[in-house]
C-alpha cells in the first residue's frame, strides 16, 4: 500500500547510483546544475556506497541500479529512473523536474517486495525474478515447485522462472507468465521452453520452494541480472519476501 512522502524539511541530499559510470556523470551533472543555489546536494556513487549515506532520496538510473539497492535495502526511498519495465519511472531527461515535485511534498511511496532466495545456507536478494537455467543450450532437467509440504507442480524444461509483479513485465512475460498486480503479494512462476507443450503456470503466495529434481547438464541460479552460483540436483531453492524496496511516484498529472 501506497504511504505518505514527507520531503526533509532540511536541505535535500540527493544520491545518484547507477550502475554505467556515464549515465551516473550525466545525470548527476544535470541535477548540479538544476539546483544550483537552491540549497540541495547531489552526490554520486555506488549503490552500496549511497546506502549507507546521509541521503534524502537515492535516483536509481536503470534495472541493474534497482537490483543492486535491491541487495543494500536502503533505508530511503528510491526514483526509478529511465526504462524500467513493471515500474513507474521518470525518464532521464526530465529528472530534475520530477525531483522539483517531489521534494516539495507531492509524491507517494510506493514499497516494492524482495525476494531473499535460500540455497544451502546462501542467502541472495532480488527486486524482478529468480530463475534456475540450464547452463548448456539444449539441455532439459526436471523442475519442481512446492509450497510448504505440498507439491505444486513438476515438469521438465529448459529452467524455470519465478517474478516479483515488477519482475512479470519484463523476461518472465516472454515465457507468459502472467503479469500481476503490485497490489498482490504473489508470484508468478513459469516454466522456460517446457518439454510439454501444456505445462501450467501459477500464480502462488511467497514461501516455497524450486529444486532440481533431475539434471542433465549444470543448473545456474540467477537472481535478477546475475549468475550467482550452480544449484545442486535435490538441494531447495527457497523464495520468500523478507524486506521492501521503497520507490516514489508521481502524481498522475506530473
Amino acid at each position: 500500500m501506497d504511504a505518505a512522502w514527507e520531503p526533509p524539511e532540511d536541505d535535500a541530499v540527493v544520491g545518484v547510483v547507477a550502475e554505467e559510470a556515464d549515465r551516473r556523470s550525466a545525470v548527476a551533472d544535470s541535477l548540479e546544475a538544476s539546483f544550483e543555489d537552491r540549497g540541495r546536494t547531489v552526490v554520486r556513487g555506488s549503490a552500496a556506497t549511497l546506502s549507507k549515506a546521509d541521503a534524502s532520496v537515492l535516483v536509481a538510473v536503470g534495472e541493474r541500479a534497482l537490483s543492486a539497492l535491491a541487495r543494500e535495502s536502503p533505508d530511503v526511498p528510491i526514483l526509478p529512473v529511465g526504462e524500467n519495465v513493471g515500474l513507474e519511472s521518470v525518464a532521464v531527461e526530465s529528472v530534475a523536474d520530477a525531483l522539483g515535485v517531489i521534494l516539495s511534498d507531492t509524491a507517494r511511496v510506493r514499497p516494492r517486495p524482495i525476494f531473499e532466495v535460500t540455497l544451502e545456507g546462501e542467502r541472495y536478494r532480488g527486486l524482478f525474478d529468480v530463475t534456475l537455467v540450464t547452463a548448456e543450450p539444449a539441455k532439459i532437467s526436471e523442475y519442481s515447485v512446492r509450497s510448504g509440504d505440498e507439491p505444486v507442480g513438476s515438469f521438465r524444461s529448459d529452467g524455470v522462472v519465478a517474478a516479483t509483479a515488477a519482475g512479470t513485465h519484463g523476461y518472465a512475460s516472454a515465457v507468459d507468465a502472467p503479469e500481476l498486480s503490485p497490489a498482490l503479494e504473489a508470484v508468478a512462476v513459469a516454466p522456460i521452453a517446457p518439454f510439454a507443450t501444456h505445462t501450467r503456470q501459477w500464480v502462488i503466495p511467497p514461501g516455497f520452494e524450486l529444486r532440481v529434481e533431475r539434471d542433465e547438464g549444470p543448473v545456474a541460479l540467477v537472481v535478477d541480472d546475475r549468475s550467482v552460483r550452480s544449484v545442486p540436483v535435490g538441494s531447495p531453492v527457497g523464495l520468500a519476501f523478507e524486506d521492501e524496496l521503497r520507490t516514489l511516484v508521481l502524481p498522475a498529472d506530473c
